[in-house]
């Protein structure tokens, strides 16, 4: 393979030191060597004069969950500079596990841009492996949606899982974590994630931690519409607490006007959390917007219940 030198650029290696002007060396994909000036020898060379060069940007939250197995390129995001994201989340991981249950969220989403998809897998590992085969340019890493589990097991119906049910919504999870999910999210603004409470998710959460794999979570209430807030916040943080599991909160935000003003206090609870030894952080995009789907942006979660194919029948009843 050819020798590259990146050379001449501003590079911010990622590890906290001072940027600085220098030339990057490659041999057979693997950095070589870093010099402050001097030339080595290499077969390829770029002028990176009046550029960045740093490592490649990890996508901590993304809902590309099939885009690789449409379109394995990703020019969006290799052009951003992202290497690498991480999939499944909000309590959706659209691709797996898949069952007559849990297939109406994927087959709503990927109806969207293709209707000749030839589906191949039902587990996990099957979805694995699908993605490794579709040849995606970026790295990929996978959690699996507790959403997805909730309705591969019970549908989309509010109420407490029987026990039976906790139970294999329990062994279903594991399962998939053991498959190659690095973790398990939750989406409990969203049906079903919303219809389950707490002493569910610490149950299914447990075999997270046994793992030693990651709990992230669109936390219940971002503002004011629900439990509020403080209350939803406090719930990821006993989750942790309670399981000893790893906790990222996603989307970090005082969203609505009634808690406008108060990320000190929101900060200041993430701190303590973490100075009392569990192990949670957070994670927040860039821009002050913010996109859902139609139905959760416009249905109350009692509409969703039992699925697409029932809200649609009621509003048309």
């Amino acid at each position: 393979m050819d020798r590259i030198e990146i050379k001449g650029g501003l590079i911010i290696d990622g590890i906290g030191g001072s940027p600085y002007i220098g030339n990057i060396y490659l041999n057979d994909g693997t950095i070589t060597a870093i010099t402050h000036g001097e030339s080595l020898g290499s077969d390829i060379s770029i002028d990176a004069s009046g550029k960045i060069v740093s490592p490649g940007f990890i996508d901590l939250h993304s809902h590309s969950d099939f885009s690789f197995l449409l379109e394995p390129t990703a020019q969006s995001k290799l052009r951003q500079g992202v290497t690498m994201e991480l999939v499944g989340n909000c309590g959706f991981s659209l691709c797996a596990p898949l069952n007559e249950n849990s297939k109406e969220d994927f087959e709503s989403w990927i109806s969207e841009y293709t209707d000749s998809f030839d589906l191949t897998w039902s587990d996990f590992a099957g979805y694995i492996e699908a993605s490794k085969k579709s040849g995606a340019t970026i790295n990929l890493a996978f959690q699996v949606g507790h959403g997805t589990v909730r309705a591969a097991i019970m549908g989309y119906v509010d109420r407490p899982p029987t026990s039976e049910e906790l139970t294999d919504m329990k062994i279903l999870a594991g399962e998939c974590l053991d498959a190659g999910a690095l973790g398990l999210s939750t989406g409990l603004v969203y049906s079903p994630g919303t219809y389950s409470r707490t002493d569910e998710l610490i149950a299914i959460v447990e075999e997270v931690s046994k793992r030693n794999k990651l709990y992230s979570t669109h936390q219940r209430d971002e503002g004011n519409d629900s439990v509020g807030l403080y209350v939803s916040l406090n719930e990821a943080i006993e989750i942790g607490r309670r399981t000893a599991c790893k906790v990222q909160i996603s989307h970090v935000k005082c969203d609505s006007k009634s808690v406008w003003g108060t990320a000190d206090k929101y900060l200041d609870l993430l701190n303590s959390a973490a100075k009392e030894g569990l192990d949670i952080k957070g994670d927040q995009y860039p821009y002050n917007r913010w996109s859902t789907s139609l139905a959760a942006g416009l249905f109350p979660v009692w509409a969703l219940e039992g699925g697409k194919e029932e809200t649609l029948k009621d509003q048309s009843g």
